[in-house]
């Protein structure tokens, strides 16, 4: 049995869940920025006149790695809770399909209000 009242709990629960969808957005954006700042980094390694490779490797080593290292880290503590509630949202609303789905076919009981 589903009742109106637990319906429309579930869709609120999904609501809220969406909610961070926005946060993944904010993210992704920073990401974004990020990223444009990494690409200034290699642009500014093909510009420099490095006099060894030991130096090449010393601007990768201090300056690359730990830049992509810091995106990495970023990305994944900004998006791993946002996801986390976007497939518990998902799963809550295939739940809430499945069981309007029985009370349409009338595969389960009655809809209460």
């Amino acid at each position: 049995m589903i009742t109106f009242p637990q319906v429309l709990d579930n869709l609120e629960r999904v609501a809220d869940q969406l909610k961070s969808t926005e946060e993944l957005e904010a993210t992704i954006s920073a990401l974004r920025e990020d990223l444009k700042g990494f690409i200034a980094l290699l642009e500014y390694s093909h510009q420099k006149d490095f006099q060894d490779v030991k130096q090449a490797l010393s601007y990768t080593d201090n300056v690359l790695i730990p830049q992509l290292h810091g995106i990495r880290d970023s990305l994944e503590a900004g998006a791993t809770e946002p996801m986390k509630r976007l497939r518990l949202a998902t799963d809550q609303a295939d739940r809430l399909v499945l069981q309007i789905r029985m009370v349409i076919n009338g595969d389960g009981e009655d809809f209460f209000i």
